[in-house]
């Protein structure tokens, strides 16, 4: 092979290797991720009390969905979420007899920015995020026969580990922070929403 000629094929390889990198350093054009979570619900400051009977929030499942707004950098976004979870009350007499339970049918919703490395990045992607959450139970913990509603802020984690260019395996933790009177007076609480689900971006 003449030297012209290695040195066009050297040229050529340099030159694809170079462009191979720099599409992998790139953005990904993939700026909307919806996801679909099931998971653990878990209150925190969970007595209350209604006249003699006593209240205990129990831990329970969650269904919940996530959207995604990426900005082309990879390292901001905005995200969307809401779920349900059917958050269930023991209560108790006098004594520490159960009195059976109910549930809340618990629909919570939250708007938050997020920072960090978003799936618009190749490899494993984590943000951490914070904004506005509310909480709406269709029964109340107090009173079966109301409804009730608490806005707080919330604190979020996520972690996605990608599957393929679009889908990826998202772990996510989001702490509900509101003040509430569940009838022992008022008490910051910090109920924790950690879900497992599959997202796909767009």
């Amino acid at each position: 092979m003449s030297v012209s000629r290695t040195s066009a094929v050297l040229a050529l390889l340099a030159t694809g290797a170079a462009g191979g990198l720099a599409a992998q350093g790139a953005p990904r054009i993939h700026a909307i991720e919806l996801t679909f979570a099931g998971g653990y619900f878990q209150p925190t400051a969970t007595s209350g009390q209604t006249g003699t009977v006593a209240l205990t929030r129990r831990p329970a499942w969650v269904g919940s969905s996530h959207l995604n707004f990426y900005a082309p950098g990879g390292r901001t976004g905005f995200e969307i979420s809401a779920g349900y979870a059917p958050e269930r009350i023991r209560q108790s007499t006098t004594g520490g007899v159960t009195a059976g339970s109910r549930r809340t049918n618990m629909l919570f919703g939250t708007a938050k920015a997020v920072f960090g490395r978003s799936p618009r990045l190749p490899g494993v992607s984590y943000m951490v995020g914070g904004g506005v959450g509310v909480m709406h139970r269709k029964k109340s913990v107090l009173n079966s026969a109301e409804s009730s509603t608490n806005l707080g802020g919330v604190a979020s984690l996520m972690l996605r580990f990608p599957i393929d260019g679009q889908v990826g395996l998202r772990l996510d933790a989001q702490d509900i922070i509101y003040s509430a009177d569940y009838g022992l007076g008022s008490k910051l609480r910090n109920d924790l929403f950690l879900t497992a689900g599959l997202g796909i971006s767009w």
